[in-house]
């Protein structure tokens, strides 16, 4: 459950029993806006988050976070909508990331964001409709407990569409992103569908550079124009320089931080340097990375989880202290590149579409990509060559999940998605309730996207999405917030209309990112090719806290839910850490036995 400083907001019917359960919500909320009988309509603690309210006519409109639309803009629009379908087109060119919530003639709609960073959920209280942007507040009001099922499902390496969006909540459903909820006005109906749809991947590399460019500057100026003093990661990666660089342009106090780390191997702090140096208008702060919490400390007392099981949750400490850091510079706001691996980057996958629409450059970019690679070309050939809907993947991956055996060796790169096993801790009631939840997804299993890649593309941006909403959650308060922009629709709009094979190619890193960024961001930067991945550090931290992490699994949660085996999680943390069996599966029960044990 929410403390005291997370944020939330609600939406309830216009009834005196969600009025009185209002009462109920978690301390410190209000009335955000009300309905026109006075009861409360949108209830919430939104701390530093823009919130915008407006009415006109029969209409009402709240906007939660940043959103390029003014108060006079929004007015004007209320003003003209008679029907809730009539904000689609306006709605759909707005930058940042932001909830909409309207009341039209009686009729509520919300609505997220299409990357999955701003989600909606909604349940049942006493046969009333509610609806909010967090499962636990959700599942609190409306009294849902904890769905077993979807805890074992968590256990999976790989959780595939649409399992992965199910809440932790029984009682509790999500709406899918780039979808809205509608609720009627008696509050008792409710319908579920899309409003956005990607766009088609057409355009060629030199003409997609500039609408992303002009989506990266739009997404980061709307955040400076309600905030002006801020903060930024500045890695000496791609996307986190490109933020920084953005935010210098704008007219803002920013301070840049670099996290320094002991590995020689790790050049990070070279290029965070060299990028600074270009921008003389900004703050630059390194700091060695022992000045935060270690990896792995910190993580038996965690409190304010986020709404569902996520390994962000192994990063709680550390991300707090960095907040803790932005805050002490006087920060209301700071800026990451997160998502934008999944955004600037195709999937692999795209290779799959490629062979069957251009197959002589998908043939030339894979021949490049294994030799770069390395991986065996008979799975890869088995896997790009079938054309296996997938429906029918799914139930070829159930089946070997029930039998306890793998398919036959593929590229999981190129697959629909990845390998669906369970892991040895995994007790047979674990077992028992993934089965039945893979047979009866089966029956109704339905892609993102028909073909294979743009599926595997979508899925990879919907699952940073969720991860970054983890991390926001747990770093946004009354005092702060975070904003990952390369999740923003309008920027992830401009990334998939990329044609793919100038996303996905082994022959430049990004090609999209320094098209759109050529000219803003130091030519050097561009051309970085090497990449940091903490895994030095990673196993100081597990080595100092390894007994900490055995001791959980003595009163583990998980085994009393009768969902894990300690046995074999216990014995990992007494053996060295080694990124193949402590990144993976045992990270993932890690996160779900933490976020049990704060949230149940």
């Amino acid at each position: 459950m929410t403390g005291q400083e997370e944020r939330f907001f609600v939406v309830l019917p216009d009834h005196e029993t969600a009025a009185a359960a209002a009462g109920r919500l978690p301390p410190g909320h209000t009335r955000i806006m009300t309905h026109p009988s006075g009861r409360p309509w949108v209830v919430g603690r939104t701390g530093a988050e823009p919130v915008v309210s407006v009415e006109a006519g029969t209409a009402r409109l709240v906007v939660v976070g940043h959103c390029s639309a003014s108060r006079s803009e929004l007015t004007a629009l209320a003003a003209r909508t008679t029907d809730p379908a009539q904000l689609d087109g306006p709605a759909s060119r707005w930058a940042g990331s932001h909830h909409l919530i309207a009341s039209v003639g009686g009729r509520t709609q919300i609505r997220g964001s299409a990357s999955g960073l701003r989600r909606v959920f909604h349940g049942s209280l006493d046969g009333l409709a509610v609806a909010g942007d967090r499962a636990d507040v959700l599942a609190a009001l409306t009294g849902a407990s904890l769905d077993r099922t979807v805890l074992a499902l968590r256990l999976l390496g790989s959780l595939p569409h649409p399992l992965s969006d199910r809440p932790a909540w029984r009682g509790v459903a999500a709406v899918p992103p780039g979808s809205r909820l509608t609720l009627s006005p008696d509050g008792r109906r409710h319908r579920v569908d899309r409003w956005w749809h990607p766009p088609e991947a057409v355009r060629p590399l030199a003409e997609a550079a500039a609408p992303l460019r002009r989506a990266l500057e739009e997404a980061v100026r709307v955040r400076t124009r309600d905030a002006s003093t801020l903060t930024s990661d500045l890695s000496g990666g791609m996307d986190s320089t490109t933020m920084t660089v953005l935010a210098a342009r704008e007219p803002v106090a920013l301070t840049a931080f670099t996290v320094e780390n002991d590995d020689s191997a790790d050049d990070d702090v070279y290029w965070a340097r060299l990028a600074a140096a270009r921008l003389p208008g900004v703050k630059h702060i390194v700091f060695p990375q022992r000045d935060l919490p270690s990896f792995f400390s910190g993580l038996t007392d965690l409190a304010g989880p986020p709404d569902e099981p996520s390994t962000a949750l192994l990063s709680a400490p550390r991300l707090r202290a960095l907040r803790a850091l932005a805050i002490g510079h006087g920060s209301r706001l700071h800026l990451d590149g997160l998502g934008g691996d999944q955004s600037l980057s195709g999937h692999p996958a795209r290779y799959h579409d490629l062979l069957r629409s251009r197959p002589l450059t998908a043939a030339r970019s894979l021949y490049a990509y294994r030799r770069l690679a390395g991986f065996p070309l008979a799975d890869a050939a088995r896997t790009l060559l079938d054309g296996d809907s997938y429906r029918r993947w799914l139930t070829a991956e159930a089946a070997a999940l029930v039998r306890g055996r793998a398919r036959r060796a593929r590229d999981r790169a190129f697959d629909w998605g990845g390998d669906l096993r369970l892991p040895p801790w995994a007790t047979p009631e674990a077992r028992h309730l993934v089965t039945v939840a893979l047979r009866e997804t089966v029956r109704t299993a339905v892609p993102l996207a028909p073909a294979r890649g743009a599926h595997a593309d979508l899925l990879a941006i919907q699952d940073a999405g969720r991860q970054v909403r983890g991390f926001h959650q747990l770093t946004s308060t009354d005092d702060i917030l975070s904003a990952s922009p390369f999740l923003d629709d309008r920027v992830v709009e401009a990334c998939l209309a990329t044609r793919p094979q100038d996303r996905v190619t082994p022959w430049e890193f990004k090609p999209l990112a320094k098209a759109a960024m050529r000219g803003i961001t130091p030519s050097e930067v561009l051309e970085r090719r090497t990449k940091s991945d903490g895994t030095t550090i990673a196993a100081e931290g597990f080595a100092a806290h390894r007994r900490e992490l055995a001791a959980l699994w003595d009163s583990s949660r998980l085994a009393a839910l009768g969902l894990a085996d300690p046995g074999p999680l216990r014995a990992l943390c007494e053996r060295p850490y080694a990124p193949r069996s402590h990144e993976g599966a045992f990270a993932t029960a890690l996160a779900c036995e933490l976020w049990v044990r704060s949230a149940g």
